[in-house]
């Protein structure tokens, strides 16, 4: 196996979040929502990330009515697109007289935030922004945000961190030319800064070998097929 300090430098940086980190946040944004008198008829996740913080400040704010729908980067090709695109419409309901606040987990560079607005500024009657992370370099400032980041760094999210695991895991398989459990955690601990748990990487490595993807030998040693 490759020497891991030459790893090092192939993985982002990274912070991870706890439920409880997040529901800090959220209560942080409920409280500035509150400050500012802002009182939302409905609440809309932005699917993925914006769906479990939606439904949080929904009970936070003790509101009823709350619905999403989907932007992505994928064209029809399942290629990346450049700029963010609906891919499931919000549900044919007359939102013109209603104030929303609409609520995505990061804000990246942004665009998905400002192609969110462009789309719902022409059917709602008021719109309010939140995101629980605004990373450096985002371009789109929303109305609420607990967290500003000075510097980028990969976030780990409860809801995304199988997803994420099993990107880092397969890009330690592909350049170590193979690596036990215990390898790709040290790597990955080491690499992005965050800890990791042995069940998480259990459960990656599971999904990856069902998929058949990767295999592993009788020195435990996990290679990529």
């Amino acid at each position: 196996m490759s020497d891991i300090a030459l790893l090092k430098n192939k993985f982002p940086q990274a912070i991870r979040l706890s439920w409880d980190d997040v529901e800090t946040l959220l209560w942080e944004i409920y409280t500035s929502i509150k400050s500012t008198g802002y009182d939302p008829d409905v609440v809309i996740g932005v699917a993925r990330g914006g769906l479990a913080p939606a439904r949080i400040l929904v009970d936070y704010l003790q509101k009823k009515y709350i619905c999403t729908f989907q932007m992505g980067h994928w064209a029809e090709d399942t290629k990346l697109a450049e700029r963010p695109t609906i891919v499931f419409p919000l549900p044919e309901v007359d939102f013109s007289e209603k104030k929303v606040l609409v609520v995505d987990d990061i804000c990246d560079e942004g665009g998905t935030m400002a192609e969110v607005a462009n789309y719902l500024m022409p059917r709602v009657a008021d719109i309010r922004t939140a995101v629980l992370v605004s990373k450096a370099d985002t371009h789109f400032v929303p109305d609420f945000c607990p967290k500003f980041m000075k510097e980028w760094r990969w976030v780990i999210l409860p809801w995304s961190k199988h997803e994420d695991f099993i990107i880092f895991t397969e890009k330690v398989l592909q350049l170590s030319g193979g690596a036990t459990i215990e390898d790709i955690i040290r790597i990955l601990e080491e690499a992005m800064s965050v800890e990791i748990g042995t069940h998480e990487i259990e459960k990656v490595l599971f999904d990856m070998q069902q998929a058949g993807e990767i295999v592993e030998d009788a020195d435990k040693v996990w290679t990529l097929i």
